[in-house]
């Protein structure tokens, strides 16, 4: 008998990074599964980061939340300012009737450079962005969920975690933060019955539009094709052969299992989805 995700319609998501990539993939797949969307994203550029979502792409995802017939509501919002986060959590709970059921920190950006030719403010920017991102959505979020005895988070790690990658250390060590903040929350929160874990995905195969992630950023800055530079990242890290080349529906899956009642007695965990990163 197959198995089932329970637990997942009727929900409350608010996903950070909703608008393009990984996001805008489990913002449609938890809407598909009959969950109502916060659909959080910063629409506008960071200098010396690859293009980030627009407001046009988050117009999009909520339409296309709209079409699986779920209730969605957009939140333009940057992670880096904790006011702003503040201001959406509150239009997201106001929206949600005093009710966020998941969590799924999402967002993210990264950067090319050098141990020693380190800008400070791309720096700043990814480290914002990831660690302090991470931190202020769940600061405004878990007093709901400590409130209901009830929540799940979901944060997004990365596989490079498992083998590292030059060129990348400030992203790097961000991804290593996130999961030192999933097992303080999980036993935080474990009281109150709130599981919290992540997921660290391979690099993945770059997709269509709102389905390209980072791969398509960082292929720009070394001046590749995003095809090949997802080979070039994937090689780097990934086992050997094609098996071992992520898609965007495999993370997709991973989020949602986590997010659903199958996985109640699971917290503190990071499910690597990283075509054998970690293992090498």
């Amino acid at each position: 008998m197959a198995a089932v995700l329970r637990g997942l319609e009727g929900k409350n998501v608010l996903i950070t990074g909703a608008a393009k990539g990984q996001g805008f993939s489990h913002a449609k797949a938890f809407a598909d599964a009959g969950a109502d969307i916060a659909a959080l994203d910063i629409t506008e550029p960071i200098a010396d980061i690859y293009p980030l979502a627009t407001a046009g792409m988050l117009d999009a995802t909520v339409a296309a939340i709209e079409d699986l017939d779920r209730r969605v509501i957009p939140l333009p919002c940057d992670l880096r300012d904790e006011s702003q986060v503040e201001s959406s959590v509150a239009k997201a709970l106001d929206f949600f009737d005093g009710r966020i059921d998941v969590l799924v920190c999402n967002a993210g950006v990264a950067a090319l450079d050098s141990i020693q030719g380190m800008r400070s403010h791309v720096l700043d920017a990814v480290f914002d962005t990831i660690v302090k991102g991470h931190m202020y959505v769940a600061k405004f979020v878990v007093p709901n969920m400590i409130e209901r005895r009830s929540g799940k988070i979901v944060n997004i790690s990365s596989g490079v975690t498992g083998s590292g990658h030059a060129q990348l250390s400030h992203y790097v060590a961000a991804k290593h933060a996130i999961q030192g903040l999933t097992s303080a929350w999980a036993f935080e929160l474990a009281e109150f019955d709130i599981n919290v874990n992540c997921v660290a995905p391979a690099t993945i195969r770059p997709g269509d539009g709102q389905g390209s992630g980072m791969v398509l950023g960082l292929a720009g800055e070394v001046g590749m094709t995003a095809d090949d530079a997802y080979e070039m990242f994937s090689a780097a890290g990934n086992m050997p052969g094609p098996k071992w080349r992520t898609e965007m529906q495999n993370i997709t899956d991973a989020v949602l299992f986590l997010a659903s009642d199958n996985a109640d007695q699971i917290t503190g965990h990071v499910l690597r989805v990283d075509a054998g990163q970690g293992a090498r």
